[in-house]
């Protein structure tokens, strides 16, 4: 899964906003992966990590905001 490698790359730009939700996504699709949470939940959390309204309100880099929402939502089509 390439997705994986680009939230790796958000982890590490040095957003501490970007990073969190870049680690939650990826613990989201481990959690999918190991059967302790539902893929409906999975896409429910993975929605809301990228959700505009709350993004908009710390994305300081949106070149970083813009590798997150991707990565996000590829890792939403995978679960």
């Amino acid at each position: 899964m390439g997705n994986g490698n680009i939230l790796h790359e958000v982890m590490n730009s040095g957003h501490a906003w970007a990073a969190e939700r870049a680690q939650m996504a990826l613990q989201v699709a481990e959690a999918v992966q190991s059967g302790q949470m539902s893929k409906d939940e999975a896409k429910e959390i993975l929605a809301d990590l990228v959700a505009t309204d709350k993004l908009d309100q710390e994305a300081t880099d949106q070149q970083v905001r813009a590798a997150l929402v991707f990565g996000v939502s590829q890792l939403a089509s995978f679960v």
